[in-house]
């Protein structure tokens, strides 16, 4: 009796050790894929909460700032003086002193500009 030829049974294993590398890889590939999806929508979402929460937040500056020149406004303070019994005048014209603004091309001068004094 002649013996078997062992080589010939071996070409179908070749094939599914190939297919589950294959299917292990795209399963790691769809896992990789997933994540970073999951990661981008975490990210969007903040992004839009950021988004909405900063134009709340400027909402919110501009109202302030429009409550705050109201406050300031002239007729509002001599509202208030008046309100509160307070005799006030405006200084005369020669009383004022008016401060130039510095130049943008001119630099800032300090008054001790050497440093540290050193210490005893």
């Amino acid at each position: 009796m002649a013996r078997k030829n062992r080589k010939n049974g071996q070409d179908g294993n070749r094939v599914m050790v190939w297919g589950i590398a294959l299917f292990g890889l795209a399963a790691v590939l769809a896992g990789v894929y997933l994540g970073l999806y999951n990661t981008c929508e975490n990210i969007g979402r903040q992004i839009s909460k950021l988004e909405a929460e900063r134009a709340e937040l400027r909402k919110r500056v501009v109202n302030e700032e429009r409550n705050w020149a109201m406050a300031r406004s002239i007729g509002n303070m001599e509202r208030l003086m008046a309100a509160h019994g307070v005799a006030m005048s405006w200084p005369e014209e020669q009383n004022i002193i008016r401060l130039r603004a510095a130049e943008p091309d001119e630099p800032a001068q300090y008054a001790f500009q050497g440093g540290p004094s050193p210490r005893d």
